[in-house]
């Protein structure tokens, strides 16, 4: 039977958390379409942020209406009409966003309120940037290592940070404070992988949150990689670039 003291005592917290969120939580959300927004506002509003800022690229003027209709909470839009280049939008996302901490995710995919405040609460505790937990195993039974994850691994070891694993700032959602930003430059926030090298070169709190992403989730996105070999490339040749950054340092 469960200790109704602590279910008392998780409640506290949960409240605290919540009022925390309201003056110091900004939420920079990318979104492409209007399929999945509905479900992804309604987990964010639970968590009663002091703003959200949206950043529309690519949607027809009928889904932006759509979208700007769906949220009651204190919402700010930047809509383009044209797509952006895949993480330009949170560099435009972070150079609006008013509160201390920061929380990035992407409207295509649902992740549970609770998942979410994981990634604020690190944050809250003390870290600058909180990640999505490392994968513990880069080969399974007949699937060769994932070269991207062996970026993002052999980067984390460039900089003296084994522990870390393939944890990234190229990996959604994520969470930093507006101090690690300003350490970082917003800029930068353009190419996650620099921007995560610029964030442990500076010694920055770099830690990941207990949040792990659902099987359902890593399938659909390791089919996407796979039909687009593309944003592979993308993806290498940032971690080519942060590798470069780091390496110009020693």
């Amino acid at each position: 039977m469960r200790d109704p003291t602590k279910k008392r005592r998780e409640e506290h917290i949960n409240g605290k958390e919540k009022c925390q969120n309201l003056h110091r939580l900004s939420v920079i959300l990318s979104v492409h379409h209007e399929r999945t927004i509905k479900k992804v506002l309604n987990q964010i509003e639970k968590l009663r942020p002091m703003e959200i800022v949206l950043v529309v690229d690519g949607c027809l003027d009928q889904s932006v209406k759509k979208i700007l209709t769906y949220s009651s909470c204190p919402l700010t839009a930047f809509v383009y009409p044209f797509p952006l280049g895949d993480d330009v939008w949170r560099a435009i996302g972070a150079k609006e966003a008013t509160g201390d901490v920061w929380l990035f995710l992407d409207a295509d995919h649902v992740v549970a309120a609770n998942d979410m405040q994981s990634f604020v609460r690190t944050c809250y505790r003390g870290a600058d940037i909180a990640l999505r937990k490392p994968i513990t195993s880069l080969r399974q039974p007949s699937i060769e290592p994932d070269t991207v994850l062996l970026a993002k691994t052999f980067l984390n070891t460039l900089v003296s940070r084994h522990e870390l694993g393939t944890s990234s700032m190229y990996d959604l959602p994520f969470a930093m404070t507006r101090q690690a930003a300003s350490i970082i430059g917003v800029q930068h926030l353009v190419v996650p992988a620099v921007a995560h090298a610029i964030a442990l070169h500076n010694q920055l709190r770099v830690e990941p949150s207990p949040y792990i992403a659902s099987a359902k989730l890593t399938r659909k996105r390791a089919t996407q990689r796979k039909n687009k070999p593309s944003v592979n490339q993308t993806i290498l040749g940032d971690h080519l670039e942060a590798m470069d950054y780091v390496m110009s340092l020693k």
